[in-house]
């Protein structure tokens, strides 16, 4: 994204945190692009079947509606649709975890269920929301850094300018946050 267009992002969240009903608006319009792409991107990495990249990028942005309008900028404000995305997804996972035993599940031909997430990933989903939270109790930057690496779809470079750290730093806290991770999903 361009810096005149981050300005832009980072002026109507301003405005609409000042009560400007129609900077919403706009903001989510000139966003929503952007968040049914992490969107996308989480569904790429983390395979939801009953969610589409649309419906993930529709929920998310019904919860960022909702959500307490503290947003800085335009990086804070794609790191919090991130988070959303994320929860979203985990809320999925829950949902199917809980209803794998029947309950109100509807009946899907064989041919569908290829497309359905199996139980075990919605397991692992949320062994790693509880890993990733405890994490954040830990290491604030580096929780942030799994984050938007891999439910953000950010790279590197945007991840470094979300944090305001360099590229080295979010290479190295990549390595730790995964070692740390892998551990805590495997005690």
């Amino acid at each position: 994204m361009e810096p005149e267009t981050d300005h832009d992002i980072t002026r109507l969240i301003a405005a609409w945190r000042d009560g400007d009903v129609e900077a919403r608006e706009a903001l989510m319009q000139r966003v929503y692009a952007n968040v049914r792409a992490i969107a996308a991107q989480s569904l790429r990495r983390m395979p939801c079947g009953t969610l589409s990249p649309t419906d993930l990028a529709h929920e998310a942005l019904l919860r960022l509606l909702g959500a307490d309008l503290r947003w800085t900028d335009r990086r804070h404000f794609f790191h919090v649709a991130a988070q959303a995305t994320r929860q979203v997804l985990v809320d999925a996972a829950r949902k199917r975890l809980a209803d794998k035993r029947g309950g109100d599940v509807p009946h899907v031909d064989l041919d569908a269920a290829l497309t359905v997430a199996a139980p075990e990933s919605d397991a692992t989903l949320v062994r790693v929301d509880a890993a990733l939270r405890d994490l954040a109790l830990h290491d604030v930057r580096r929780a942030q850094t799994i984050d938007l690496v891999y439910f953000g779809g950010f790279n590197r470079t945007e991840v470094a300018a979300a944090l305001d750290v360099s590229e080295g730093t979010v290479d190295r806290d990549l390595r730790l946050a995964r070692a740390w991770l892998k551990t805590a999903l495997e005690a």
